[in-house]
């Protein structure tokens, strides 16, 4: 298949192939890019994000060649001294646009001072959890990147901070304001010697603000987040916590009377009262994301007034609101035609009828979370329904959800993709079976910590499986070789402390699993040190690996395993395996 494709022109595989980079991964790339020399053009050009770690080092001038319209570079998982990397990156010629630099030690100076030399188009800059974060780094951030329009500088740890403060302080956010006129975005969380200072001279100052973040910033006052919603009302996007802690001002809850265009806001953790919700839902803000995660002191009647004035509403969180029951969920449904995600985890008094209740009456719903809620094993469940629209569903820490639930949960949502049953103790082998063949697209499934699961059935084979997390489980190497039979497009599987499997059965899934990029075996204490180096040289597709934890690769192991295209951690907790969730 050397030739083109006259008959389908070059925008159409493009069209085709960002929708497969929007549904997966963009590893699908790599085989695509051998069908032809067509298909290698096309995906050259439709990268546009590079995630940095030890395993692309070695072919970084190859890559900065390859892939030039990248446009994201992403250093969070980057262990080494940064500022050599952003040297090069600055003399690669690319028109980089967002760089994340979080969970670095410290911001890195010299190499930013390079990268700001050559790519002032910089709009995008995130360095969330640096381990040391200061003032004069803010101003060197203004004096480099005039153009952010997004910036995070959310909880640095500086560790020597007395008491444990941050050392970002009003003064170099004011420099920092001074230097970015056209920032949009901000995140201030964390940074608990910011005041409302601060968050008034941003209102004020930057004409086009939009979106702030303020969590954990112990010394900002309601006051001051009255000031900024009065004095900035196309404010589109507020994240706040622990606001009305003792109680709750009254200038705040006028406040939200003034804003206009408000489409997102976040109080989780926060003492709140029905009339701040009123007073939100007279605003007539396009309200589309809601988040009241562990909120308190407001009613269903508050919410519901809410709702029923706000219909554009897409993401609800709810979360640990107590006083839901089955039937005032019920009511609430009939207000949300657009939901497309909801988050009932920790409401109590919740049972399988909100989960069917939801999922009938919300035509756009496609990801309802409802972790520890009260799943009962004696309750009907209605089979006379199908929502095909559901695709992500996560019920962990039901410990009374058993598999006679769960396999009828499974059948009514045939569509699922992504599952999470979590800490579900009741759940058996014969339930997960049930699942997977009422399921057959499901691509991620959690079943970490379900104690009464000892092996998974697969009666059939699961083509569109990528991610498996099955920490804790008493399986053996006979469900490992189900895995590699019945799942061949496995990518990530995670093993962590399940003691019983072997090389042998971790043989099977690299040998059949033909793209398995991931894989952790930490805890793994019937693993024998041989099993690292034959997977690396037997599995090309292999990227990353947690060995046992009483294994220790050196430093030339890993170097030669990393020649191969495999990072071997030394560090069983360096990776969190989250596949595709």
């Amino acid at each position: 298949m050397e030739e083109n494709f006259p008959y389908l022109p070059e925008e159409c595989w493009e069209m085709i192939f960002s929708f497969l980079l929007h549904r997966r991964h963009s590893h699908h790339f790599e085989s695509l890019s051998l069908v032809c020399k067509q298909f290698l053009s096309i995906t050259n050009t439709l990268r546009t994000t590079l995630r940095i770690s030890e395993l692309t080092i070695p072919a970084m001038s190859r890559i900065f060649s390859r892939f030039r319209q990248l446009k994201r570079i992403d250093l969070r998982n980057f262990k080494g001294v940064p500022d050599d990397l952003l040297i090069r990156i600055a003399g690669s010629g690319l028109d980089i646009e967002s760089l994340d630099i979080s969970n670095q030690a410290r911001f890195p100076v010299s190499g930013m001072n390079f990268l700001g030399s050559t790519m002032r188009n910089l709009r995008v800059l995130l360095c969330s959890k640096l381990g040391v974060l200061t003032d004069d780094d803010l101003v060197e951030i203004a004096k480099l990147f005039p153009n952010l329009e997004d910036l995070d500088i959310s909880y640095p740890m500086n560790p020597l901070a007395p008491s444990c403060y941050s050392d970002i302080t009003d003064s170099g956010i004011f420099a920092l304001i001074q230097g970015l006129p056209r920032l949009h975005k901000v995140n201030l969380s964390g940074n608990s010697l910011v005041t409302d200072k601060s968050l008034i001279d941003l209102s004020t100052k930057c004409v086009w603000l939009r979106e702030i973040a303020i969590c954990d910033c112990d010394l900002i006052t309601q006051s001051g987040i009255a000031k900024v919603l009065r004095q900035n009302p196309n404010l589109s996007s507020l994240s706040a916590n622990w606001i009305g802690i003792p109680s709750l001002n009254s200038d705040l809850i006028d406040s939200f009377l003034s804003v206009r265009n408000l489409n997102s806001i976040d109080l989780s953790e926060s003492i709140i009262s029905d009339q701040l919700l009123n007073s939100l839902a007279n605003s007539c803000s396009p309200l589309k994301k809601l988040v009241l995660s562990h909120c308190h002191d407001f009613s269903f009647s508050g919410i519901s007034f809410l709702l029923n004035k706000n219909p554009l509403i897409e993401w609800l969180d709810l979360e640990a609101a107590n006083f839901l029951t089955d039937e005032s969920v019920e009511e609430l449904s009939e207000f949300l035609p657009l939901v497309k995600l909801i988050n009932l985890s920790n409401c109590s008094n919740l049972s399988y009828s909100s989960l069917f209740i939801l999922a009938r009456n919300c035509p756009a719903l496609t990801d309802i979370k409802m972790k520890i809620v009260n799943l009962q094993k004696e309750e009907g469940h209605p089979t006379d329904f199908v929502n095909p629209k559901l695709i992500s569903l996560d019920l962990s820490g039901n410990k009374n959800l058993c598999n006679d639930g769960v396999g009828k949960i499974a059948s009514n949502f045939p569509n699922l993709e992504l599952l999470k049953l979590n800490h579900c103790a009741a759940i058996t082998d014969e339930g997960i079976g049930d699942v997977l063949t009422a399921c057959p697209k499901i691509r991620h499934l959690e079943v970490n910590y379900c104690t009464g699961i000892k092996n998974l059935v697969m009666n059939c084979e699961l083509p569109s499986m990528e991610a498996l997390k099955l920490q804790r489980l008493a399986i053996e190497d006979s469900t490992l070789a189900m895995i590699g039979s019945r799942c061949p497009s496995l990518i990530h599987l995670d093993l962590l402390g399940c003691f019983k499997v072997t090389a042998e059965g971790v043989k099977e899934v690299v040998r059949n699993c033909r793209g398995l990029r991931e894989i952790s075996l930490w805890d793994c204490c019937e693993i024998d040190c041989s099993v690292i180096p034959w997977m690396v040289f037997s599995r090309r597709s292999l990227r990353e690996i947690i060995p046992p934890n009483f294994i220790f690769p050196t430093a030339n192991q890993r170097s030669l395993f990393l020649r191969h295209g495999c990072l071997v951690h030394a560090d069983g907790f360096s990776l969190d395996l989250k596949g595709l969730s």
